[in-house]
């Protein structure tokens, strides 16, 4: 839940949408951690996505004085779309549109994001494809942050939760998917594929600091590039509409 510095926000930002662009306002939604239980007061962003009829460059350059000012109470730059980036958009971005219609709430206008089309194929495909590009970029960055034990430590808590997003979104595809906290996606992956995460899961207790760093931070990062290398493995298995079962 909000806390009333971030709704007073949110608040003057819509109004200021309103005040912008008028009847060609088409939705404003919160959307992200300020809709569910992970969002920290003064930590966490608010993110919106801004829907208009049709969208200009003029649009976005008209935005320019609201920005900083919005960066300072917490609000990250808004999504700006039109309808027909949305409408045609679900079979390239179906994660990131799963993500806003699962866990949204609507501030102004017309809920266009409840009744969004996304296909099965799509979204797998998109979670293969995250999976993989999210490897390579952890791999890359462990070549610049070299043996330093504290940036390993970071790039690691750091990448968990792109992985979690991914897990979350291969949950979707087979139905055992819950809005809620990234706290429930693992364990849930784990128990409805019969597969083991240990690396994962630690980290996960670390990054929510329930846990402190005690093992070796070079065969922790070994571990848990496996532990990646294994998820991608098994996304690339699933069948092309992602209609995969328990083994």
């Amino acid at each position: 839940m909000l806390d009333a510095k971030s709704e007073q926000a949110i608040a003057e930002a819509v109004g200021h949408l309103r005040a912008r662009f008028g009847a060609r306002l088409v939705t404003v939604s919160l959307y992200g951690s300020g809709v569910g239980p992970d969002f920290v007061p003064g930590v966490s962003d608010l993110n919106l996505v801004v829907v208009l009829d049709v969208l200009g460059v003029d649009d976005l350059q008209v935005l320019h004085p609201d920005i900083a000012r919005w960066r300072k109470q917490g609000i990250a730059t808004p999504l700006i779309i039109d309808r027909e980036f949305l409408r045609d958009a679900t079979d390239v971005f179906p994660m990131e549109l799963e993500e806003i219609r699962d866990q949204h709430r609507p501030l102004h206008g017309t809920d266009v994001f409840a009744t969004l089309a996304i296909r099965r194929d799509n979204l797998r495909y998109q979670c293969e494809h995250e999976a993989r590009g999210k490897l390579l970029r952890l791999e890359g960055l462990s070549l610049e942050v070299g043996g330093d034990p504290k940036a390993l430590q970071r790039l690691m808590l750091d990448s968990l939760k792109t992985f979690l997003i991914v897990m979350r979104n291969v949950n979707r595809l087979v139905g055992v998917h819950e809005p809620g906290s990234y706290v429930t996606v693992l364990p849930a992956f784990m128990r409805y594929f019969r597969r083991d995460f240990p690396l994962m899961a630690r980290l996960l207790r670390i990054k929510l600091g329930h846990d402190p760093w005690i093992d070796d931070v070079d065969a922790t990062f070994r571990a848990y590039v496996g532990e990646v290398r294994q998820l991608v493995e098994f996304i690339d298995q699933l069948p092309a509409d992602g209609r995969a079962t328990a083994s």
